[in-house]
């Protein structure tokens, strides 16, 4: 079996990666912007207990929605990587138990 050469796997990661990341932004945008809206009643109490600017006239602030859109798309960028990892040799699945001819069965 011919194994890929280094180089080309760190390219294939790399492209892998800015992959996953343009993903994560795309599909964050409809979810950070519903969930900023949604954030708006706690944003309101916040704003009049702290007098810091979070919502205006028409909805929340544009940094609130960039701070939510962010931290959205870091997290989705984070799961996507783990769930598309791949796995090493050394680190596949265990061996399966050999099953001897004893058995402990408890009733």
């Amino acid at each position: 079996m011919v194994q890929a050469s280094p180089r080309r796997k760190a390219l294939r990661g790399a492209v892998r990666l800015v992959g996953l990341g343009f993903l994560a932004a795309i599909v964050s945008f409809p979810i950070a912007f519903i969930g900023t809206f949604l954030l708006n009643p706690l944003l309101g109490r916040l704003e009049s207990r702290y007098g810091v600017e979070l919502t205006g006239h028409s909805g929340p602030a544009d940094w609130i929605f960039v701070l939510v859109f962010v931290v959205t798309t870091l997290a989705l960028f984070a799961v996507l990587v783990l769930l598309t990892r791949e796995r090493s040799a050394d680190r596949s699945r265990p061996p399966p138990r050999e099953s001897g001819g004893t058995r402990d069965v408890t009733s």
